[in-house]
């Protein structure tokens, strides 16, 4: 191994080691991390807000609060309706498991007919894959206590009450401790929620403060290339969020319409969800398609609920792709579609939910970082979306332009 080989061996080894520690590092400060970086993308686009309402005299303390307390009132609202819809679902859902057994049954049927194995095996190894289920062992010990137990005679009846009442009490036991488990975690979720809204506060605050003290950690000769980097990088997140946002709002109507009409029971949630998870990019649609059907069945909609589910998606996804988008979201993050899944399924290894809403953002900003750093200029071009075949560009282009031409033409006539 000559010498030039050994050095890019070395320097291969230690990039590795570092993301490794720098991603353990993520993960470990998840609770401290997650709700700061939240925290500055709300920021980003709180601050147009907060800007107008400077530039009507108001002062920025209270420019900041009412800013906050309007981001913060388009969550309680969205948590509100979703709230409301999933009570709705569980009052139908004696309802949906009536008509999900016998499919379940047909199911477990077709399964034993193709593999051979039987339904109550099927049970049993599902049993077992559960947390919390019984082993094999313990599944068929019970079965053997159930039939000695209808055997045993009258002096083993004072045993079998007090087993009964011990297993009441753990029961009890069991249901006090899951109760505040998820008191402690309803407590942690708001928590974090009111600690970033805190940091949105103080991030539009003292923003100008933040910038000086970014500047100063700079030579003089690189201050030009630091707010540079600063306002690009604001403004590529910024408008990121805002566009999607607005794609959100539209596509969760598009959604709810063609749900309604198709019969589809809670379409408000669906749609909401369907539109938020397209933040996720490809698989997020899939996913929303796939709920969306499931409930169409469940709800007795049917094959045509089905096929109206289907209907609404595909013009949904036609008009996100071809008239939405380019004209709300534009290349306002000019991603590598590779890089762009790379980090968005890393983002969700590392935060879960959280890390692949933020993941693009994220990126974007990176990638600003990169482009004005000559050393890192490499990076920012893998990153980026140049030298990328422009075919479906021109497409849309041919699309959108014999749209425009038939509209006037119908307009005209």
């Amino acid at each position: 191994m000559n010498k030039k080989s050994g050095e890019i061996l070395k320097y291969f080894a230690l990039i590795v080691v570092s993301l490794c520690f720098f991603f353990w590092g993520l993960v470990q400060a998840q609770s401290f991390l997650m709700p700061l970086s939240v925290a500055v993308l709300l920021a980003m686009v709180a601050l147009p807000i907060c800007s107008w309402m400077e530039k009507r005299r108001l002062k920025r303390g209270w420019a900041s609060l009412f800013s906050v307390l309007i981001i913060m009132s388009f969550f309680v609202f969205l948590a509100s309706v979703i709230a409301g819809q999933m009570s709705s679902i569980s009052e139908d859902w004696p309802q949906i498991q009536k008509k999900l057994e016998p499919k379940i049954e047909q199911l477990q049927e077709y399964v034993a007919n193709k593999t051979g194995i039987s339904v109550q095996e099927q049970e049993q190894k599902i049993a077992e894959t559960l947390p919390g289920g019984d082993t094999g062992q313990e599944v068929q010990g019970k079965k053997n206590a159930g039939a000695q137990g209808s055997t045993a005679d009258k002096n083993s009846s004072d045993q079998d009450r007090k087993a009964q009442t011990n297993k009441s009490e753990g029961k009890s036991g069991a249901i006090i401790e899951s109760a505040g488990k998820l008191l402690m975690k309803t407590f942690s979720v708001l928590g974090n929620f009111l600690l970033t809204f805190v940091y949105v506060f103080f991030f539009l605050l003292y923003r100008r403060k933040f910038k000086l003290a970014i500047l100063k950690m700079v030579p003089d000769d690189q201050k030009g290339t630091t707010e540079t980097i600063l306002f690009k990088s604001t403004e590529v997140s910024q408008n990121y969020l805002l566009g999607r946002l607005t794609l959100i709002i539209f596509l969760a109507g598009l959604y709810f319409l063609g749900l309604s009409l198709s019969g589809v029971r809670n379409a408000l949630l669906i749609s909401i969800l369907a539109a938020v998870l397209s933040l996720v990019p490809y698989v997020g649609n899939i996913i929303g398609y796939v709920l969306a059907t499931a409930m169409a069945f469940f709800s007795g909609s049917g094959l045509s609920g089905a096929v109206g589910v289907a209907i609404t998606f595909g013009i949904s996804q036609f008009v996100e792709s071809y008239i939405l988008e380019p004209y709300i979201v534009g290349d306002r993050v000019n991603l590598n579609p590779v890089v762009t899944i790379i980090v968005v399924v890393l983002g969700g290894a590392v935060w879960g939910i959280v890390g692949m809403l933020i993941a693009i953002p994220a990126l974007g900003v990176a990638k600003v970082v990169f482009d004005n750093i000559p050393s890192l200029r490499p990076l920012g071009y893998l990153f980026g979306s140049e030298d990328i075949s422009s075919e479906d560009d021109q497409d849309k282009d041919n699309l959108l332009s014999r749209l425009k031409g038939w509209a006037m033409q119908r307009f005209r006539n």
